[in-house]
């Protein structure tokens, strides 16, 4: 996934790679990336915010969402006026909705980065983005056989997570995964209270 920063005119300042967007898994027989990302990738909502019942959406607010396409813009406003400040380059990166507008939504990125995206953009589906390198396994438990190993910044679906470990998807391939592997995984209530 490719996030680009874009300032006037549409030059392009700075691109970060979070991962690849082909061949996210590695299978079990390949090693794992060693590279881990640098800085925080803590999911929250911004402090002193309680959850609420956005008014525009009827949904809570702050909850996860994900990119629904390829390309998605992030504007420094809640709409077409204001500049583009990042460009996402990745479908199903995990995002935190912060705040509401009726046609507009004001995300948190895994680098916590916020812009304004257009709701059309957004997806409910929820998805994680893998951390660090890890693995798939067949049941939630380190002794269980592997069925593919990950690099970071590899996007996930998410399934239920209990007692530390969640349901995952990715490539056709399903099973559990360390939820402290996962951004995206956590409560927000209890990533606010943690921070």
């Amino acid at each position: 996934m490719r996030k680009i920063a874009v300032r006037l005119a549409g030059l392009v300042l700075v691109a970060q790679i979070f991962g690849a967007a082909e061949g996210q898994l590695a299978l079990a027989q390949e090693p794992a990336a060693k590279a881990g990302f640098s800085g925080s990738f803590r999911a929250y909502a911004p402090e002193g915010v309680e959850s609420r019942v956005s008014d525009f959406s009827g949904l809570p607010v702050p909850r996860y969402s994900s990119l629904r396409y390829d390309k998605v813009y992030g504007r420094s406003g809640p709409s077409r006026d204001y500049p583009v400040e990042w460009t996402y380059e990745r479908a199903g990166l995990p995002v935190v909705i912060v705040r509401e507008s009726r046609d507009w939504r004001k995300v948190r990125d895994p680098q916590g980065d916020e812009v304004w995206i257009k709701n059309t953009q957004l997806s409910g589906e929820r998805t994680a983005m893998t951390m660090s390198a890890g693995a798939i396994r067949q049941r939630p438990d380190d002794r269980s056989a592997v069925v593919a190993d990950f690099r970071p910044g590899g996007v996930v679906t998410l399934g239920d997570c209990l007692h530390g470990w969640c349901r995952v998807e990715a490539e056709g391939l399903s099973g559990w995964t360390r939820q402290a592997q996962l951004w995206g995984a956590d409560a927000l209530d209890a990533a606010m209270a943690s921070r």
